[in-house]
């Protein structure tokens, strides 16, 4: 309370000031980590392979981490920066199986959301194929393993030739081919092998069946079987690194960027991919076709749909 006195003698009268107002708290503003974008790192890793899951395009690297691509988001992460060597990688609806030096199997379930790493043998991997009810990993001095539910096992003898590719239809249907030109088909009496009429060696193979397969390798050898291995015109002496079959055409890569898309006798070049990088994978997923590769630090994705490619990277 105030007083105020007005001239000598005046009456006294009394002014109440108001109480102050009180000012409301601030609420306090939670501070927001960004989250970085680790998408640019993807492409510094030497990229070797990848697959398309349902939801994610899934990419590995020899020496490097492992990189995913969010349909969603639309954009790239490196979801694991631990240093792995996994040159081939195979993916099913929400899942995806890589392979590598020293029998190492990268397991990684899009689901559960983890990554597990797991050792199959004293032997180097240089392909694995997804089964209804496994998988097969073949590799060096005639290596062929098969997991199912028990596990993994031995699942050839008497192969000694390095082993680089492999696709598989069934636990007792399967091709695989390898150094000096080797094929060999899985039949119920086991692993017979195919005469090629070429020393190269072979480092992939696609088929849509047991009885029609395209086989490539070094010097640009193409091979089709359609009951015997007859050779192609791959119009390249690059090395022919990996393939994919997607309906009636079976997709082939390499170095120097080759592309070629193979249909029956027919081998085109694919035109607008244009790279000099060499190309190390190429996969399907719906009506898209992938491409990865890398040439020393350069590396890149392409995604190719029926009106458009697009392009991720420095390659």
């Amino acid at each position: 309370m105030v007083v105020i006195a007005i001239g000598a003698g005046a009456a006294v009268g009394v002014v109440t000031r108001p109480a102050p107002s009180v000012e409301p708290s601030a609420t306090p503003v939670p501070t927001v980590t960004p989250v970085p974008d680790t998408g640019p790192l993807v492409f510094k890793q030497p990229l070797t392979a990848g697959c398309a899951t349902d939801d994610a395009v899934w990419v590995v690297s020899d020496g490097g981490g492992i990189g995913r691509f969010d349909r969603l988001l639309g954009r790239w992460q490196l979801v694991d920066s631990t240093l792995r060597s996994l040159v081939a990688a195979a993916c099913g609806p929400d899942t995806v199986m890589a392979v590598g030096a020293f029998g190492r199997v990268v397991s990684i379930d899009e689901l559960a959301k983890s990554i597990r790493a797991d050792d199959i043998g004293l032997f180097n991997a240089y392909a694995v194929s997804l089964l209804p009810d496994g998988a097969l990993v073949v590799g060096s001095d005639g290596s062929v393993q098969r997991q199912s539910s028990g596990g993994w096992d031995k699942y050839a003898e008497g192969i000694t030739e390095d082993l680089y590719g492999v696709v598989g239809f069934a636990g007792s249907s399967a091709w695989t081919v390898g150094a000096a030109g080797v094929t060999y088909r899985l039949e119920s009496a086991g692993w017979k092998q195919f005469v090629t009429g070429t020393t190269a060696s072979l480092r992939t193979i696609a088929a849509a069946s047991p009885t029609e397969a395209i086989a490539a390798g070094d010097d640009g050898v193409l091979l089709r079987f359609d009951g015997n291995w007859r050779p192609l015109e791959s119009g390249t002496k690059h090395e022919l690194r990996a393939s994919a079959r997607v309906g009636s055409i079976t997709y082939v890569v390499g170095d120097g960027g080759i592309a070629l898309a193979v249909e029956g006798n027919t081998v085109r070049a694919i035109a607008n991919i244009t790279t000099t990088c060499a190309l190390r994978s190429v996969f399907v997923h719906g009506n898209e076709v992938w491409f990865v590769g890398s040439e020393g630090t350069l590396a890149g994705v392409w995604r190719q749909t029926p009106d458009r490619t697009d392009r991720w990277g420095t390659c």
